[in-house]
């Protein structure tokens, strides 16, 4: 499952692309959900205990609805995971663009604080 989970949102970040990926950092860093047309992503207070689509107190879910996958997929992540699958996606966005490196860092630092990440 986490194989699969980790595969979903390296595909999220695909469909965003290198020139979005500044911006989903910001948005993250800010604790605000990201997503075009069928793929987008939401944090856990955006949603209210008695709303349909409510999966917990904390945490961030992944949508892909049809047609940007076969079959309307989500994926939800503790901010841990969701921090080591940035630092992943971030390290190989950095390859390509290593002139955001002390952007990246910035971002990267203020949400590993903002969600009280150990690592």
């Amino acid at each position: 499952m986490e194989d699969k989970n980790k595969e979903l949102v390296n595909y999220f970040f695909q469909i965003m692309g290198d020139e979005r990926f500044l911006t989903v950092l910001e948005k993250y860093a800010n604790r605000e959900g990201y997503g075009i047309e069928h793929v987008w992503c939401v944090f856990a207070d955006d949603y209210e205990e008695w709303e349909e689509d409510y999966f917990g107190d904390e945490g961030i879910a992944f949508y892909f609805d049809y047609p940007a996958v076969e079959e309307d997929e989500e994926v939800v992540l503790d901010y841990e995971t969701l921090y080591i699958y940035l630092r992943e996606i971030a390290d190989s966005y950095l390859v390509k663009h290593p002139e955001n490196e002390l952007e990246i860092g910035d971002f990267m630092k203020k949400i590993k604080e903002r969600y009280k990440i150990e690592q």
